[in-house]
């Protein structure tokens, strides 16, 4: 039981307006005949694409990035051919829990069928510290000009190699790329470091200080770095990792501050941008409301995260709350949980009065009867085995899975529980992944296909190539 993404149609925009996405969007779901399947759209953060999905969200233009609407034919350059260009630094867009009314959370509502992708998120959370703290601008830049000659000098090149080094070359345009820059300048010594700058035109030089600033923020963003690369992955589950990915970078973010002299500023503003850019995770962890266009606040993320047993609720520690608001997160999760499963059940359920969870286990509060098994009656709906009991009240399936030690990884757990109405439900849940990394790699695959030597393809060749090439494995 693993997702698995597919590409169904590869289209060259005319215009990327968000009107024209949006009808070439409905016009292949209509060709296809599953407008009616899909359950969430997963997009970057461009105001087009907002906009073009958008069923109700509101468009903040300072939580857009703009800069992401970038067509086809630009991206293709960008793979295709190494960048020299100047980059302006100041430029950068960078649990007993007793049921009460009272101590539940309406997280019942319906959100808009558009997510954001996580990742994507993420890189611009990275952007907003690097942008606003004070002194990593300047030493940014310098490793930008050394990144910069080292990929235009072949005498540095040779001395990289006799090295064993490597610089980075950092683009806007790719995940993690101010990170990656800064930790591959870092891995070079301060003596080599000295006598690889020694051969620019225009030398500069990294002092102690800047030394130490790059150590910090290589600490600093080692988390959001390993994130990332975790919510791209195309054929495991990934949309149980936000939650926790949230709940871990405060708790790194709280912890680190001691041990941080230069760089406190960045800590403070990735913080604050953590607030903003995930406000609907944020309000859900501190039982405030969510409204309907705060940015995350799908209750699937909370849903998904406590759905895969690799997680339960875990990763709810890192909080360092209270017992009893840990509980009542909890008992908040459970009842959201319950309530999506009842979409799918025509048997009503008496929610958390079923449910008695605790921080250790969760646990049966009534045992239903066994019914009697007629003679010879084969029917699968009569059959008695060790989940029939559960097959028809979700706050019982819910305390099964809780209550279960087993600790395997989702595929194989999914694949072999026999709790079929909570199955149902998180084979829905989970059809959904954390980033857009799949159709990153299809305009990956679409640029290598459509080369500067091939710039008079026509459309109908080179859409075949693209879709085989990305659908390779269903030949």
């Amino acid at each position: 039981m693993e997702p698995e993404s597919y590409l169904i149609d590869f289209i060259r925009l005319k215009s990327h307006s968000g009107e024209y996405i949006h009808q070439t969007t409905e016009s292949i779901l209509d060709r296809f005949q599953i407008k009616e399947k899909i359950y969430k759209v997963v997009t970057d953060n461009a105001a087009s694409m907002i906009k073009a999905y958008k069923f109700g969200l509101t468009i903040d233009d300072e939580l857009n990035d703009d800069g992401r609407e970038i067509q086809l034919l630009s991206k293709t350059n960008e793979m295709m051919n190494d960048s020299d260009d100047d980059f302006d630094i100041n430029n950068f867009h960078f649990i007993d829990i007793q049921h009460s009314d009272e101590n539940i959370i309406d997280y019942g509502r319906s959100f808009d069928i558009r997510l954001s992708c996580f990742v994507h998120s993420l890189q611009l959370c990275i952007r907003d510290g690097l942008k606003s703290a004070s002194h990593i601008p300047k030493v940014l830049g310098k490793c930008q000009a050394l990144a910069k000659f080292s990929h235009k000098s072949s005498k540095m090149a040779d001395l990289l190699e006799q090295l064993n080094k490597n610089i980075h070359r950092m683009n806007l345009t790719r995940w993690n790329s101010e990170y990656l820059l800064i930790k591959s300048i870092h891995s070079i010594s301060k003596g080599e470091l000295e006598l690889i700058t020694l051969m620019m035109d225009n030398q500069v030089k990294f002092t102690n200080n800047d030394l130490t600033i790059l150590e910090e923020v290589i600490h600093i963003l080692e988390p959001f770095y390993e994130i990332s690369i975790k919510c791209q992955a195309e054929t495991a589950v990934t949309v149980s990792l936000v939650v926790p990915s949230i709940v871990h970078l405060i708790s790194h973010l709280r912890d680190i501050k001691q041990d941080i002299s230069f760089c406190s500023k960045l800590i403070e503003q990735l913080q604050e941008s953590i607030k903003t850019r995930f406000s609907g995770i944020i309000n859900r962890l501190d039982f405030v409301d969510v409204a309907e266009d705060d940015h995350y606040g799908d209750t699937l993320y909370f849903m998904a995260a406590v759905l895969d047993p690799s997680f339960k609720f875990d990763w709810i520690r890192d909080l360092q709350l209270p017992i009893h608001m840990e509980n009542r997160l909890k008992q908040n999760i459970i009842q959201l949980i319950i309530d999506e499963m009842t979409k799918d059940s025509k048997k009503p359920t008496n929610d958390l009065n079923k449910v008695n969870s605790s921080s250790a286990a969760i646990t049966f509060t009534e045992k239903p009867k066994v019914k009697r098994r007629k003679l010879f009656n084969y029917d699968d709906n009569n059959m008695d085995d060790s989940n029939e009991s559960t097959t028809l009240d979700p706050a019982v399936e819910l305390a099964a899975y809780l209550n279960d030690p087993v600790r395997t990884k989702f595929s194989d757990y999914w694949f072999h529980s026999q709790l079929n109405m909570l199955k149902k439900m998180v084979i829905r849940v989970f059809s959904v992944q954390a980033s857009s990394a799949p159709i990153e790699r299809a305009f990956s695959h679409a640029g290598l296909i459509l080369s500067q030597r091939r710039t008079s393809m026509n459309e109908h060749l080179f859409r075949d190539l693209v879709f085989l090439r990305v659908n390779q494995k269903l030949l």
